[in-house]
Order: C-alpha cells, then structure tokens, then sequence
C-alpha cells in the first residue's frame, strides 16, 4: 500500500492570527477601550487552498489539506469543493474516495463515470469546524482486470489527481471586534479583511523619519502572520484615508500630528512618558490608535507577535 502525503499549510493559521496578538513594547504603555458593533449580515468568503495541482499514486491515497475558521465568524455553511480526477482505469463501482476533518470522517463518495476533471460539492458539518483544520481525503482507487476481477497490485494507473482551485466556501455572520486590542488585531490581519481591503495603516500626511519608521515596523510585524501571498496591508496618509475602503485602521501617529476625532478621546497625563495603544470605534470605523507626545517613544514602541501567557 503507497501512500502520498501533501504536507503543505493552506491559507492562514488560526493558531498564528488569533491565539497569537499585537503588543506594543516600550518604556510604558496603556491600552484603553471603546465597544463597537455586531453586523448581523450574512458574508460569503471562499479560502483557496495553496496547493498546486497534485497527482497521489497507489492503491490507498491520502492528502492533508489545512484551512482556518476565523475566531469573529459566526458559520452558518461552510462547503468543501473539491477539484479532482481519476484513472480512466479505474473502476467507478469500486474506488472510492472518503473526506474527513480533524480526525472525524462525514462523506464517502464514489467518483462519477466520466472522465476528465469533476467538481464535487461536501458540505462540512458546521459542528466539527475549529479555528485551525485539517482536511483529509483517503480513498482507494482500483483498476479493472477482466469481467468481475480487479487488480490489487500497486500499478501507475492507480491515481488521483487533485486539481488547485480546490476550496472552501464559508457563509457567515460577521461579528465585529469588541474592546481588546487582540480582537481588533484578530479582526485587522483576519484574511476576509485583508482581500477585502478593510484594513489599513494610516500615518500623518507630513509624516517625520520615526513615524514612517514606526509604521515600517508595524507593516513588517504584520507580514509575519500574513501568508497571503496576492494580498498586504496598505500604508496611507490620513488625507488619502477615505480615498480608499477600510472598516479597521491602525493609526501610527505622535500626538499632535493626530486628527482631533482621535486626540480629542485621549488623556494626555498618560503619554507623559509613555506610548499609548487606545481602541476607538467612531462612523462605522474601528480604530486602534498608536501613539507617543515624541518620535523617539513612538519609534522605540514596536509591535510584534507574541504568545499571551496564560491569564492574559
């Protein structure tokens, strides 16, 4: 029995963009918060798996496939399409192929008696989704050897290709990012928000060395967790801000180079000598505010990623 793992992660891992969240490090911070909304409309996202088009040989095949639910989806049907195509050899009667997820099967089928590539459509079962998935296909494609006999030995007319394109589509109700600064970054980096252009680093229009510097830094840090490889994170002035489309916005800033929306919801004793990572939810926007009353606090504050201790 031959089997052929495809091993390559797909998409973004849960593990890397929820359990993991922005800080910012410098000789001081505070975080303050503001609650936003819930938006109770239906969404659609279709998360492509990264795999190229791929041929298993053998018998007994296997691939893994891996796909992530974001931690703020509330699923209401996520569907598996699955791109593929048998030996012309095989035996429609006979080979079958089996889908499961996290360890738990929940759809056989045989392939259909025609050749080339065909779509099959599973529905997952909602319940067995998690942040972080793996999708497995198994199956046993066995070829014909005379009337009502069937080749056992392991042949190369034994395979199944599996075409790229292969996806899943969710359908899901969004719920929009609460008072922390993990939700907002959950939320910020979430890649329905990155391909749908909602996300955005703002700096000044005038901005000085250290706040483009600041902003450099914080664009690299979210590289980090971001695998898409056709997406990224555009970094703006504020005067293009609403030139483009973007719900959640990380403002790099010195105080007094802040919009007065901003500054006005600030306590200035608390930037004495101290960076300051507030939350802001004003006009349908989620903000996270990033700031200092010097360039030298502000580009000493860097963001990275970092796993929360527990308690946290």
């Amino acid at each position: 029995m031959n089997k052929f793992f495809i091993n390559k992660q797909n998409g973004i891992k849960q593990s890397v963009i929820i359990k993991w969240f922005l800080i910012i490090i410098s000789v001081g911070v505070f975080f303050t918060f503001e609650v936003g909304d819930v938006h109770a409309a239906n969404q659609t996202y279709t998360q492509q798996f990264q795999n190229s088009t791929t041929t298993l040989s053998g018998q007994s095949v296997e691939s893994n496939m891996y796909f992530t639910k974001m931690e703020y989806w509330n699923v209401k049907n996520a569907t598996f399409n699955l791109n593929y195509q048998v030996s012309q050899l095989s035996s429609k009667q006979t080979s079958d192929i089996t889908v499961s997820i996290n360890g738990v099967k929940f759809y056989s089928f045989r392939p259909s008696n025609k050749s080339g590539f065909q779509t099959e459509q599973i529905k997952i079962p909602v319940s067995l989704l998690s942040g972080d998935n793996t999708l497995k296909i198994t199956g046993q494609i066995l070829t014909k050897k005379g009337k009502g006999n069937y080749q056992l030995a392991q042949t190369p007319a034994n395979w199944l290709t599996i075409k790229s394109g292969s996806n899943v589509n969710f359908e899901y109700q969004l719920k929009d990012a609460d008072n922390t600064v993990a939700s907002f970054y959950g939320h910020f980096v979430g890649q329905d928000t990155i391909a749908n252009q909602e996300s955005k680093i703002v700096t000044p229009n005038n901005a000085s060395s250290d706040e483009l510097t600041a902003a450099m830094i914080t664009l690299a840090g979210e590289a980090r967790v971001i695998t898409t490889a056709n997406e990224q994170i555009p970094v703006v002035k504020y005067s293009d801000m609403n030139a483009q489309s973007g719900n959640y916005i990380m403002a790099v800033m010195t105080y007094n180079h802040l919009p007065n929306n901003l500054k006005n919801k600030i306590d200035q004793s608390k930037l004495k000598n101290n960076a300051l990572v507030m939350t802001q939810y004003q006009n349908g926007k989620h903000y996270l505010v990033v700031t200092a009353k010097n360039g030298k606090l502000l580009k000493k504050s860097r963001t990275v990623c970092r796993k929360p201790r527990i308690n946290e």
